[in-house]
Parts: structure tokens; sequence; C-alpha cells
């Protein structure tokens, strides 16, 4: 699943705050964007560009999932 909280801050701190706002800078299309704020998860080449677009690393944008047997360090 996509960090789309960290996404949002992001954008908001560099003046965008709209599904089309963040598309136009990333060049990704806005539905892309809409669809991924519903929860699908974009394909690799337009998870970069957002990633690029918004200085956060895919290991951020795309966290590994915790398993029930994982306990925090």
């Amino acid at each position: 699943m996509v960090d789309t909280d960290l996404l949002k801050t992001r954008a908001a701190a560099m003046g965008d705050v709209s599904h089309e706002e963040i598309a136009h800078r990333a060049g990704v299309n806005r539905s892309t964007v809409t669809r991924m704020f519903l929860g699908t998860v974009p394909t690799v080449p337009n998870l970069a560009a957002l990633a690029w677009a918004y200085e956060i690393s895919l290991d951020e944008l795309v966290p590994k999932p915790r398993t029930e047997d994982e306990v925090p360090a």
C-alpha cells in the first residue's frame, strides 16, 4: 500500500493540494493519482515519478508491510 499521507504532506508543503496539481508535478495522469488515493497501487514508473517529484524514497512511499511476527525495534 502506498503511504498517501506522506505524499499528501509533501505535496502540500510544495503547494500542491489537488490531484491535478500532484499529477502535473509528477507527470502522471490525474486518474492515476485519484486511483492511488482510493487504494490502487500505481505502476512502478508512476510510483517512481511521484517519489522523484516529491523527494520521497520508494522505501518511504511504499513501506514494507508489517507482519504479525515482527516486533518493533
